[in-house]
């Protein structure tokens, strides 16, 4: 009963190393236990108090919190913060939302006839950008078979069919 109730339950892992709470209030919320899942169900490791809380959990709490200043010491040396701040972490996702030339560029591939997703990606790997791709096939000019399949010659999973495809689109011929 004691470990069906304890499935049912959500799974947490509490680290009790904060320094400001009463030996009370870790009784009533319970932050003097470390729950880990195990293969039968939870394995729980009970404290005897605040004081032995930190005793076990503190230094490895410390310690992780040195392990991350170390880690990224170089990206922000004045402050040891893993997470960014509310308004940088915006900020960072609306920098992820700007559709790059490349993006552009895949969508683009994918319109010819037998060009994947997974072509279109192999392709940005090799040419970033249409200019870089134009540039390669201005390299073969005068030779259009070399041109239909340089892209099949450069990667394997580039079909013979895609890879003219391809070029008819960027060529124009």
């Amino acid at each position: 009963m004691y470990l069906t109730s304890l499935l049912r339950g959500k799974r947490l892992m509490i680290f009790a190393a904060r320094f400001g709470i009463t030996d009370t209030e870790i009784r009533n919320y319970g932050y003097n236990c470390l729950t880990t899942e195990i293969l039968e169900g939870f394995n729980v490791q009970r404290t005897n108090g605040f004081a032995d809380t930190v005793r076990r959990y503190g230094f490895l709490s410390l310690s992780i919190k040195q392990y991350y200043c170390e880690m990224f010491s170089t990206i922000n040396a004045s402050n040891c913060c893993v997470c960014p701040t509310f308004s940088a972490f915006v900020k960072r996702c609306q920098d992820l939302e700007k559709i790059t030339v490349s993006d552009v560029f895949s969508l683009q591939l994918m319109q010819a006839p037998l060009v994947t997703e997974e072509i279109a990606s192999e392709v940005i790997d090799l040419y970033p950008t249409l200019l870089s791709l134009a540039r390669a096939y201005s390299l073969l000019e005068g030779n259009v078979r070399a041109q239909e399949q340089m892209l099949k010659d450069q990667c394997k999973l580039i079909s013979s069919g895609a890879s003219k495809n391809i070029f008819k689109l960027v060529w124009g011929s």
